[in-house]
């Protein structure tokens, strides 16, 4: 199930039953078929009367900890809506149901993956469907930018048509990948190059630079500078340079780590300046803060959300999908609107939450209260493979709070999918053992 999640989540569109129906993704039919069936299951051994085994500890602690963060927003939720609908005359609409089914749909995937015992076999397979996704991708956006056998024409249809018809063969050209926006696309990558670059960095590469890892990191860069996503482009800038410090400061600032910073960072910039001529022109565009159209409607779009926070600042204007726009370009202005500043407590909560575990853990400190410490890293030592899914996490989540600020991550189904499969490995990793710590 878990697979089949992850490649629907970067390879397939989401599709519309009925035109009065929200869209529906691959991946949200699994997930919600999985949940009924093992309520089902579960129905049955209560009316048969079977015992329930009970969940091992660090399960038990993994759905008690997701659940009272998802129980937070869903409170957040309620009151917004009832506080709306009540003292502001807001209408509650099917649209702003469905808001529940986004809150839920990230529950199951962080608590699929979190919950899931994995086997060395497991994780080879998970690595390679990841990889395999990774080259359609690599293909599949070098085909829409040079319109390889006509593939713009004839996927057209499969895609959000504003985009697709705008951006792919409009002036300039932007690819989508499998994303329905190239801004959403280039983030995604800002995903994968976190993974990338902390295993180039912190990863035993036996004394060796590691020529396939900076190859596939050459491809991912170059696949965003085709997206001309100037938002995903300042988030690939805070990675690398988050990513170099720390792996600086981690092995003493000796001479292999050095060599690779400067290795990627002349990488980065030899990529940057054999981009085309409308990748370069976009990006002095945005820096252009005086004439940048897309700077002032950003600007725009926040002021008028601003003045709606301040008219509602504790508990919001409730969901509102069929009477306020949608449209804020800043995730945490969109938030704070809908449910205000308690709302947006919990919102920061689902991204901060798992960052502050993995630091933790790579500091070698417990990840709450009356659990045992892990080992941390050794200063100047390499990182196992979970230290290295922690720091990816660790390192990323800079970019994504960037991108929120811009854009968001949280109600972009196909990206938030992605986002969520990785808090589920911290949660995984930073689960406490079956012992207790010391002294509990």
């Amino acid at each position: 199930m878990l697979l089949t999640v992850i490649l629907s989540a970067m390879l397939l569109p989401s599709f519309s039953l009925h035109p009065a129906l929200p869209s529906l993704r691959l991946d949200e039919f699994i997930l919600f078929a999985g949940f009924a069936l093992y309520m089902a299951r579960l129905a049955e051994c209560v009316l048969r009367g079977r015992p329930r085994p009970a969940p091992p500890p660090a399960r038990a602690w993994l759905w008690a900890t997701v659940g009272r963060l998802f129980a937070a927003l869903l409170v957040s939720y309620a009151v917004s809506n009832l506080y709306a609908v009540v003292f502001l005359d807001a209408a509650y609409t099917l649209r702003d149901a469905m808001e529940l089914v986004t809150f839920f749909k990230y529950f199951l995937i962080i608590t699929l993956v979190a919950s899931t015992q994995f086997t060395a076999d497991d994780r080879l397979l998970l690595r390679l469907a990841a990889a395999f996704a990774l080259g359609v991708l690599v293909v599949f956006g070098w085909g829409q930018h040079w319109n390889a056998l006509g593939l713009d024409t004839w996927l057209a249809p499969f895609f959000n048509q504003a985009h697709w018809e705008h951006l792919i063969v409009g002036n300039p050209a932007r690819i989508l990948g499998a994303f329905d926006n190239p801004n959403v696309f280039g983030m995604f990558t800002v995903l994968v190059l976190a993974v990338l670059v902390t295993r180039y960095y912190f990863a035993d590469d036996g004394g060796k630079l590691p020529l396939p890892l900076l190859a596939a990191i050459a491809l991912i860069v170059k696949l965003e500078y085709l997206t001309i996503s100037r938002t995903a482009l300042m988030g690939i800038a805070l990675l690398f340079a988050l990513t170099s410090v720390w792996a600086w400061r981690h092995f003493r600032k000796n001479r292999q780590v050095t060599k690779k910073i400067l290795v990627l960072f002349l990488l980065t910039l030899l990529l940057f300046f054999t981009s085309s001529a409308d990748f370069l022109n976009r990006v002095a565009e945005g820096l252009d803060f005086s004439n940048s159209t897309s700077l002032q409607g950003h600007l725009a779009r926040w002021n008028t959300a601003i003045g709606s926070i301040w008219d509602s600042p504790v508990f919001g204007w409730g969901t509102q999908k069929a009477t306020m726009t949608t449209l804020v370009d800043n995730e945490y202005a969109l938030y704070t609107r809908r449910y205000g500043f308690v709302g947006l407590a919990a919102y920061l909560a689902v991204f901060f939450l798992p960052f502050i575990a993995a630091w933790r853990v790579l500091r070698g400190r417990p990840p709450g209260r009356g659990m045992a410490a892990a080992p941390a890293p050794e200063r100047g030592g390499y990182f196992t493979e979970a230290q290295i899914m922690l720091a990816a996490y660790v390192s990323v989540l800079p970019s994504v709070l960037l991108y929120n600020f811009m854009a968001g991550i949280f109600y972009h189904l196909q990206l938030m999918t992605s986002f969520c499969v990785l808090m589920g490995f911290v949660y995984a990793l930073t689960a406490p053992a079956a012992q207790p710590a010391e002294g509990e």
